[in-house]
């Protein structure tokens, strides 16, 4: 099964993810480096980081999940729990030939996600005394996570603060196990079949994949 990834910008000290539902700060390079890691992959986002973004971000599947209803369109789910969430996130993910998906925020989605999340994209934006709304308070104790990388960042003329963008890996991973049939037969418990519909037109070109990753004939 695919590996869940987050990637989150948080200011230090205070753990500030966002003020009035928008970014309380303007790091350019930032921008970039989400852009880099997380292009060609599956994200998952709340409605309230969707309605501060504007619009899906291309060259990605966009997953939404939020109670509120909206409208699919191009590489844009809307979905109602987590269940369907991941199951989008892992078809998808398989179908882009990638290893994992990303989490982007905000608050709660990283909550909804937190114990299944592996590896972990941390900004961390060195601003005092900065206000918000919205906030990552997770800590990572180095006996269960291990640092991968630390690359900082001066303050610049595209860039409001200094900033170090931190890669943490949990030392023993959560791997996530499911039969087969929860992907390709109408037996996925939670999974709804109007859900299954959405990414079933899109299933042939993956079988190829999914024969790989699961031992599976068509006939299955």
């Amino acid at each position: 099964m695919p590996s869940i990834s987050c990637i989150v910008a948080r200011s230090y000290p205070g753990n500030v993810i966002g003020a009035e539902n928008k970014l309380p700060w303007h790091l350019r390079t930032d921008l970039r480096k989400f852009r880099e890691t997380t292009l060609d992959h599956v994200v998952i986002m709340g409605r309230r980081t969707f309605e501060s973004i504007g619009r899906p971000l291309p060259g990605r599947t966009n997953i939404i999940l939020s109670r509120e209803p909206g409208n699919d369109g191009p590489d844009l789910y809307w979905v109602k729990d987590r269940e369907n969430a991941l199951f989008i996130a892992d078809v998808m993910t398989i179908m882009r030939g990638k290893t994992h998906f990303f989490v982007i925020g905000g608050s709660a989605i990283y909550n909804t996600f937190d114990e299944l999340i592996n590896r972990v994209h941390l900004t961390e934006v060195y601003a005092q005394n900065l206000k918000g709304d919205a906030h990552f308070h997770k800590e990572f104790d180095l006996r269960k996570w291990k640092t991968i990388s630390e690359n900082p960042f001066p303050r610049s003329d595209i860039d409001d603060y200094p900033f170090m963008i931190t890669i943490l890996e949990k030392r023993n991973k959560t791997v996530r196990q499911f039969p087969p049939s929860y992907f390709l037969t109408g037996g996925g418990g939670q999974i709804a079949n109007s859900i299954r519909e959405r990414v079933v037109e899109n299933a042939v070109i993956l079988q190829p994949a999914i024969q790989l990753e699961f031992g599976m004939s068509h006939a299955d």
